[in-house]
């Protein structure tokens, strides 16, 4: 009897009142918001149960004040790990982008707003707890509360890594399938307009990717063939740049430290071709003031640069509040018929950006029983990118446009939260149109012999 009584005592130390208080304030409640939301939405949290369990063990040898100031260091962690794997942003390119913060409209999104309030204000709840028992929790044993927390990077792995995978295979991109290069556009005398439409995934129905598809078969015909397709991808939105200009997996932070690369608009300026970057937000966000001149774009046009030369009042966006890619299309259009020399225009748009702003009456009709996409999210982002395609089928209809290939293609994967949005998607690929000239000057006489 008395070692079965010494057995007893032994566990009761693990597994008494105070440790129970103790895993509940740092292994439960820090996690306890995404469990609630693990259902409906996604988070990526692999490392921030253990921070928490960290610093609340640290906590309990610290100062009132600084259990506080631990918390709310480790809240802003969770919160900035969440959305670097959510947009897949390497960690170098998040910390080089810290600053970048006041181009944002931080306070654009409810959804924001609503999400950094409850993490912040959970943990510093956790604070409170663990500071005001902190004399009774500084002897309770800490294997609980390890088992709680590790319980959550389990169950993280489990219900959201699969979302989070990334490409890691052979390069690919848009246009090493299309077989366009600095050579075989130069030698068919032609413009190239490159359409980086932002956070346009792979639709895994075939029906909602029709919706788009259908604008550009539209203006397919006898001027232009249009091709189709899926392109893996790797990184964020400058790693589409990276992959669609410079064929290569990367980001913005490997194109820093040389003056010169050999990507396709350095390739094409050599060639005779004036090179333009286009994009509706500060051109200092991820530094392409810096580096854009460096892969080979001569000309920049940025927000605040095309809102004074051609007087665009209007504001698109939320958190990136920036120009409408309604008003930048008519400037692509304009851009690619002046002048004598041939063009390669890279326009990354921007109001589809997540969080988004849904249009007013959209015509998908998104939140009636007529919807044409059946998830209401899903629906309201593909009206934003179909204002894109509309205005790249309203280019390339032009009868004033000089021979032009215009590739459309999405940046990466549609960050989207919610667990049904997120499904409607391929993982790790984007779509991709491709627009083909049938003037091009070897092109037109490739088809004119097709029957």
């Amino acid at each position: 009897m008395g070692e079965v009584a010494t057995d007893t005592d032994g566990l009761s130390r693990y597994f008494n009142r105070d440790a129970l208080l103790l895993a509940l304030i740092i292994g439960v409640l820090p996690n306890l918001f995404f469990l609630a939301v693990m259902p409906f939405y996604i988070a990526h949290r692999i490392l921030s149960p253990v921070l928490y369990l960290a610093v609340g063990l640290l906590s309990l040898v610290l100062p009132k004040p600084a259990i506080y100031a631990a918390f709310f260091a480790v809240a802003v962690i969770d919160i900035l790990l969440i959305l670097m794997i959510a947009f897949h942003l390497p960690l170098d390119a998040t910390l080089r982008s810290v600053t970048d913060l006041n181009t944002l409209n931080l306070g654009g999104s409810v959804f924001y707003i609503v999400f950094v309030t409850l993490v912040i204000g959970t943990a510093l709840g956790a604070a409170h707890l663990l500071g005001r028992h902190k004399p009774a929790l500084k002897s309770a044993s800490p294997i609980l509360a390890a088992l709680m927390a590790f319980l959550f990077v389990g169950l993280n792995m489990k219900v959201n890594n699969p979302y989070a995978v990334q490409y890691e295979g052979p390069m690919d991109s848009a246009l090493m399938q299309t077989g366009l290069s600095a050579e075989t556009i130069a030698a068919r005398e032609t413009n190239l307009l490159i359409v980086m439409v932002e956070g346009l995934g792979a639709y895994a129905d075939p029906d909602d990717r029709n919706v788009l598809a259908r604008k550009l078969e539209a203006v397919s015909g006898p001027r232009y063939a249009l091709e189709a397709g899926t392109s893996y991808y790797n990184g964020s939105t400058t790693g589409a740049a990276s992959r669609e200009l410079c064929g290569k997996w990367g980001d913005f932070t490997d194109y820093m430290d040389a003056s010169a690369y050999n990507c396709l608009p350095r390739q094409l300026a050599e060639r005779g071709y004036e090179t333009i970057a286009m994009h509706g937000f500060d051109v200092s966000m991820f530094r392409r003031d810096l580096w854009y001149p460096g892969i080979g774009f001569t000309s920049l046009n940025f927000k605040a640069q095309l809102a004074a030369d051609y007087d665009l009042p209007r504001r698109c966006g939320s958190v990136f509040d920036g120009l409408c890619d309604t008003d930048l299309g008519p400037l692509v259009a304009a851009k690619l018929k002046s002048g004598d020399a041939p063009k390669m225009i890279y326009w990354l748009t921007l109001n589809s950006h997540i969080p988004f702003e849904p249009k007013t009456n959209g015509a998908l009709a998104c939140k009636s029983a007529d919807a044409a996409i059946d998830n209401v999210q899903v629906c309201q982002l593909t009206e934003l990118w179909a204002d894109v395609f509309d205005a790249a089928a309203g280019i390339a209809a032009d009868p004033e446009l000089p021979p032009t290939d215009i590739l459309v293609v999405g940046d990466h994967h549609t960050p989207m939260w919610e667990r049904k949005a997120k499904d409607k998607f391929k993982l790790g690929q984007v779509d991709w149109y491709l627009l083909r000239d049938k003037r091009g000057k070897a092109q037109a006489a490739q088809l004119a012999s097709k029957p």
